[in-house]
């Protein structure tokens, strides 16, 4: 049995007495529009259920009133979504044909009844199977690549007699796809700059009939023009935006390039100055070192053993004659200075504390020490001498008085 074909006159109002609730009943897969962000909570960190609990009310800029979406038209759920058709508005290729599939046949038949459409115009229809109610068809300009006054002129058309049947309709929101872009063969970059300035001047000239513009893009080429013009045309002055972002990172990296190089320098001339410090620490560890060898040297026992040697050797010669005279004296403290002179004792002692594998140290010690010695019983001979003479002078006086008494 043959289904019964459906009248679009029936079908639409039927669909258009529906709530919201109720159509959804209607089709399966839908996008609805409280999740597509604004362009704002896009590009801010600030979540909107965050503001909604602080309560912050909605700031109703231009960037509150339009979104970027990437993926299928034909799922979103909003008042109205534009088509790029064709003069005959019959269906066609691209998007055009995409939608006719998704709606159904009554769309085709409303279309048949609308008798075409001229370039830069616009026709509005019911959605049917599609999530939005309205289907609004405009046909764009055909470029080939070359865009004259005249295309361009009908491209901006398209945009406003489009917003004009949402404003005429009493529609809240609408979703435009990239028109002329395909086979007609309009820049992509040129095109979304009519896109997107047309949009902002009417939103601008009727901020209270409208509530959301969603610009709607399948390729991702389209979909990062329109990302990098929208940071411009539709950035508000409270507003910080993600794509502005490269623009000052640009910079950023050679600072920390130039840093990372200062860095290194920096480290290498801590590593100079630290090994001059460490040749500085060691020369003066070697001198510590040769200071306290001769400090040792200089509190060696030995040495104090042959300075007290040198005293008692002295202590026989001065014994004998109490009574000597200053040059006795000073002959003494001459033998006391030469014995008591750490230089020469530490030079008799050096031999000695050579390494004991030198087999020529014992006897270099024992040449050294016969000539000390026999030295010192030479001048204790002359100390000797000196005190015989003295005493035999002490005598010749006391004969003399005797002679003379």
């Amino acid at each position: 049995m043959s289904k019964k074909k459906k009248d679009w006159k029936t079908e639409k109002e039927r669909l258009l007495r529906l709530t919201q609730e109720e159509r959804r009943k209607e089709y399966r897969d839908f996008k609805p529009l409280e999740e597509i962000p604004t362009w704002r909570e896009e590009n801010t960190p600030t979540d909107k259920e965050e503001e909604e609990e602080q309560g912050v009310p909605d700031r109703g800029g231009l960037s509150d009133k339009v979104s970027l979406y990437k993926g299928d038209i034909t799922i979103l759920e909003v008042d109205a979504i534009v088509n790029a058709a064709n003069t005959s508005l019959l269906g066609g290729g691209g998007v055009d044909g995409c939608i006719h599939k998704a709606a159904g046949s009554c769309l085709y038949d409303e279309c048949h009844s609308l008798n075409g459409c001229e370039t830069g115009q616009a026709k509005i229809t019911c959605g049917y199977d599609l999530p939005a109610k309205y289907v609004i068809h405009t046909v764009g300009p055909v470029a080939r690549g070359h865009v004259g006054p005249a295309v361009k002129n009908d491209l901006t058309s398209c945009y406003q007699n489009s917003l004009n049947l949402v404003k005429e309709h009493e529609l809240k929101s609408v979703a435009f796809p990239c028109i002329s872009t395909g086979i007609y063969g309009y820049p992509n970059e040129p095109a979304a700059d009519v896109a997107l300035n047309t949009v902002k001047k009417w939103i601008e000239e009727n901020p209270d009939k409208i509530t959301r513009v969603i610009f709607c893009v399948f390729l991702e080429t389209d979909f990062a023009i329109y990302k990098k013009k929208m940071s411009v045309i539709f950035q508000d002055n409270d507003m910080e935006v993600t794509e502005e972002q490269p623009k000052g990172d640009n910079t950023p990296p050679s600072t920390k390039s130039t840093t990372k190089d200062e860095r290194e320098d920096s480290k290498e001339g801590e590593g100079k100055t630290g090994d001059e410090e460490e040749g500085d620490n060691d020369a003066g560890q070697k001198e510590d070192a040769e200071m306290a060898s001769q400090n040792l040297d200089e509190n060696d026992p030995n040495m104090e053993q042959s300075q007290e040697k040198g005293n008692e050797d002295q202590g026989q010669g001065t014994e004998e004659d109490v009574s000597m005279d200053n040059s006795g004296d000073k002959e003494d403290d001459k033998d006391t200075d030469i014995n008591d002179d750490p230089e020469v004792e530490a030079e008799k002692q050096e031999p000695v504390a050579e390494p004991e594998n030198n087999d020529t140290a014992a006897p270099n010690v024992e040449m050294k020490d016969e000539p000390e010695n026999k030295a010192d019983t030479s001048i204790n001979k002359e100390v000797e001498k000196a005190a015989d003479s003295n005493e035999t002078e002490s005598i010749q006086p006391k004969d003399a008085t005797e002679n003379k008494e």
